[in-house]
């Protein structure tokens, strides 16, 4: 007699979670993106001031070029996984993004 055993969580391997990274940033184009929570303009551009001292040939195309929210899209802005603002960080060309910081 043989008995098959299932896993009943019914959960899939997943090998990559993210896009591989980028081996460093010299040349590329980053894009910010903000959910305006917790001084998004000071933590910006401190990190702008420390990107661009590294990686001075750096393109950052700030936060202040996307729409900004919770996702409510009644009022104007849309979720970071929205098509609108895939779309956005496509037409700027961005091959790195920072999405916020913690509140």
């Amino acid at each position: 007699m043989n008995l098959t055993v299932y896993k009943p969580t019914g959960a899939i391997e997943v090998r990559q979670v993210f896009a591989p990274r980028l081996p460093d940033l010299h040349g590329k184009t980053i894009c910010e993106m903000s959910n305006g929570a917790f001084e998004a303009p000071r933590i910006f551009a401190y990190l702008r001031e420390v990107l661009l001292s590294r990686f001075p040939t750096a393109k950052i195309v700030p936060y202040t070029e996307f729409p900004q929210g919770h996702g409510s899209k009644g009022g104007g802005s849309y979720a970071i996984d929205d098509n609108v603002i895939v779309e956005m960080a496509k037409a700027h060309g961005c091959e790195a993004v920072i999405t916020g910081n913690a509140a």
